[in-house]
């Protein structure tokens, strides 16, 4: 018995074949696509299904992957706009003082709610940001970011690790108004991670998924000891990684920073996928083509603004690389629409060669490619049968999507998120004709600016949402 029947779109299947077919329709039983295909055939057999998801229209693809972003940020990413050094700065201090369960789930199902209603059915989340500030003082922050992420219902990776050298770090915890400060060793982060691991990993029927996560080491001269200690935790946390069978992660690799990562420490490997990856060097290069080691491209975030990801280069050494939204943040989100076209124009800009970067690779980038990379390739980024049920409609019959022809190029240049009509998660409609089926958006969002209010009284840093527009000046 067929549970789900979606017809009469344009099935843009992402498959091996990259099967692109008008009057199409997909077929869902369970949690598994059953039928892809023409529509008269797949109706003929599965007909008789459940529910029917009418999409003339529409464009119908697997749901988009997100290779790269931050909990904490959409509570954070309104907070001095303009400057990069006092918004890291603020991060750091809620991250790890001003921050309760509460703050953590509340922002996690707005960041899940934003994702589901551009249609990223699944997506990266590092428990915090800054410079490798992780909220890993407590279970309870990761447990809490974890239960509200599934309220909502789409499929995370969550990835958690120590906070960069020296330790201890200072952290605190609240009891309503009451505040408790106290010192966190490298071996009690170590013990939070191995705990979210056990406590989360393979949760939620399949969808939450836990990933470890070092600091990037980029320090021009080696100071021995520094080095041994990198080495040593570096260790301990890709051991707890690998014992389970989790992926491994590392935001902000630059000039340098991946053969370092590979010749110092031994991080690099077919598990492994680095954000931002910019000025790379030759040496970098050839240890991620060799060693299998993913790329994260973050298209919209400030370190492609002081450096350049070579995105070209590294797909044709055989490197695979996806699109990351590096959001939330003060100047960018979750479309990731958005994000393939900014994709395009950054390095077709970078080469003066505007046949760069075509749509049907941007839109590889945030399913197929990023499926492969996270290492999901055989559950989520195409429609064919036996595939995970990840499936969204995109209309394409708005003024700003026509004329009704071109459907891949229509999707990338001219669709947007909020042409995102309806998502299915494993086999579970979360939204239908842009109404979310899992949590009440209104209370969603009540709760977020509450616990906003709360952050920045125990924070103190309330002046930093004053607003600047910058009016009439070509700088902040």
């Amino acid at each position: 018995m067929t549970d789900i029947l979606i017809r009469g779109g344009t099935v843009v299947a992402m498959d091996e074949a990259r099967r692109v077919i008008e009057d199409g329709a997909v077929a869902i039983t369970g949690d598994r696509i059953t039928a892809v295909g023409p529509r008269a055939e797949v109706e003929a057999a599965h007909g008789g299904a459940t529910t029917v998801i009418e999409a003339k229209g529409r464009a119908i693809l697997p749901g988009l992957i997100d290779g790269h972003a931050h909990a904490g940020h959409a509570l954070v990413k309104t907070m001095g706009g303009g400057d990069s050094a006092a918004w890291s700065e603020a991060c750091r201090i809620i991250y790890t003082t001003a921050s309760s369960p509460g703050f953590w789930r509340a922002e996690a199902r707005l960041a899940a709610l934003e994702r589901l209603k551009n249609g990223v059915t699944t997506g990266v989340s590092l428990l915090g940001g800054g410079d490798s500030v992780m909220r890993v003082d407590d279970p309870a922050h990761g447990e809490a970011h974890a239960a509200g992420v599934g309220e909502v219902g789409i499929r995370a990776i969550v990835a958690v690790g120590p906070t960069r050298p020296p330790h201890p770090r200072p952290y605190a915890s609240w009891d309503g108004p009451r505040r408790t400060d106290y010192p966190v060793s490298f071996e009690q982060q170590a013990e939070v991670i191995g705990t979210l691991i056990e406590l989360l990993h393979g949760t939620q029927d399949g969808r939450m998924a836990i990933a470890t996560l070092m600091p990037v080491y980029r320090e021009a001269t080696h100071d021995a000891a520094q080095v041994a200690l990198i080495e040593r935790q570096g260790r301990i946390v890709r051991d707890l990684g690998r014992k389970a069978g989790t992926l491994f992660h590392q935001d902000g690799h630059q000039k340098g920073s991946i053969a370092m990562a590979e010749r110092m420490f031994g991080l690099n490997g077919t598990d492994a996928f680095y954000s931002h990856c910019t000025d790379l060097t030759e040496e970098d290069i050839e240890s991620a083509a060799r060693t299998g080691t993913s790329i994260v491209h973050n298209p919209t975030a400030i370190a492609q603004v002081r450096g350049h990801c070579p995105v070209p280069l590294l797909m044709e050494r055989g490197v695979t690389v996806m699109i990351g939204s590096d959001g939330t943040a003060p100047d960018r989100g979750t479309d990731m629409f958005r994000h393939m076209v900014m994709c395009a124009r950054l390095h077709q800009r970078a080469a003066r060669d505007e046949r760069l970067m075509p749509p049907g690779k941007l839109l590889e980038m945030i399913t197929t490619d990023a499926a492969k990379g996270l290492g999901m390739a055989d559950r989520v980024g195409s429609l064919a049968p036996g595939m995970k049920a990840d499936v969204i409609t995109v209309d394409l019959a708005t003024p700003h999507a026509y004329p009704p022809n071109m459907p891949v190029n229509r999707l990338v240049f001219f669709a947007g998120g909020s042409d995102v009509r309806d998502v299915v998660v494993d086999g579970r409609i979360l939204m239908r004709e842009r109404v979310v089926a899992t949590v009440d958006e209104t209370e969603v969002l009540a709760e977020a600016a509450a616990e906003t209010e709360t952050m920045l009284e125990r924070s103190g840093l309330r002046a930093m949402i004053h607003c600047d527009p910058g009016w009439g000046r070509v700088r902040f």
